[in-house]
């Protein structure tokens, strides 16, 4: 029986990648706390157009779906 094992890589090259994840980990995370503000600026201003308050994401999003607008 053969077996074949990999070395380990080298700890630079897992923490170059470690440090290219946690930079695309930080700009989505800011982008996701952007849209989760504009989010609640819409439910806002939806609440007040169609005059019920306490408007959530979550009711926002079954509008809109409810709609078709959200495929």
């Amino acid at each position: 029986m053969n077996i074949t094992t990999t070395p380990p890589r080298p700890e630079r090259d897992i923490l170059q990648d470690a440090a290219t994840a946690l930079a695309e980990h930080d700009r989505l995370h800011s982008a996701t706390r952007a849209l989760d503000a504009r989010i609640e600026t819409l439910c806002a201003e939806y609440g007040v157009a169609t005059r019920r308050w306490g408007f959530a994401p979550q009711h926002l999003r079954r509008a809109v779906e409810a709609r078709g607008l959200l495929s």
